[in-house]
């Protein structure tokens, strides 16, 4: 088959009656600062990630120092490092849900929403290198709490790209078992390249189309093995 010639549907949700909804209150001096500060704490972790410290050895001192404030305030936000940590994974999933969903569009053919998709994902990595430095630091070293938060939003993406491609209905002989593996070989192929990302020199173009390119023919691969998968009856 011909990855040109298939679509999938859009993750858009579509567009309903909405029923007015009061307005919220506006939020308070407090607890607009308060919000601040928490945002400020995060902030200050990965300023210290993206100076070249990991994460696991980074004390909650240093955060507070990096935020200015003091060491206390930072109890009144995360109880621990771990618990910034969990928070910073949060941050990440949320941001790459909202960043994938917009790159696949309904209409496109298949090869034209993993073009779109790796793109996209490399373009946020540069974007956003801080955050990403520690997500490849926390994976393979950080607490078994933080491994197992990243894990989740891995199997976040696995879910819903096993729910886009079941409507799609291209892979009839795949049973469900079979698919959620092959796009776990996806995730984890496009997540492998993040650390090359983070290591492009700055303004490497051509270094970034060749991974692009790379990455691209790997998945492309991954989904014409796919389409030649027939999944055992049970």
């Amino acid at each position: 088959m011909n990855l040109n010639v298939v679509t999938l549907p859009s993750l858009q949700p579509s567009r309903q009656a909405v029923t007015p909804t009061a307005k919220k209150p506006a939020m308070s001096t407090r607890e607009s600062k308060k919000k601040q500060t928490r945002q400020a704490l995060m902030n200050a972790a990965l300023e210290l990630v993206g100076r070249g410290d990991n994460f696991a050895s980074i004390s909650l001192r240093e955060v507070a120092k990096n935020a200015g404030v003091v060491p206390t305030s930072f109890y009144r936000h995360f109880e621990t490092m771990e618990d910034l940590g969990l928070s910073l994974v949060d941050e990440l999933g949320m941001m790459l849900r909202r960043l994938m969903r917009s790159a696949r569009q309904a209409g496109q053919s298949l090869n034209d929403q993993i073009k779109a998709s790796v793109e996209v994902y490399v373009q946020h990595v540069l974007d956003n290198r801080n955050l990403f430095l520690f997500m490849v630091q926390c994976r393979s070293g950080g607490t078994p709490a933080l491994r197992d938060a990243i894990r989740n939003e891995l199997r976040y993406f696995v879910n819903e790209l096993v729910i886009d491609i079941s409507r799609a209905d291209f892979l009839p002989h795949v049973s469900h078992e079979d698919l959620e593996m092959i796009v776990s070989l996806i995730i984890n192929t496009v997540a492998e390249t993040t650390l090359d990302i983070l290591d492009l020199p700055t303004a490497s173009r051509s270094q970034r189309a060749r991974i692009e390119t790379i990455t691209i023919k790997q998945v492309r691969l991954i989904f014409l093995g796919a389409l030649a998968w027939r999944s055992r009856k049970p």
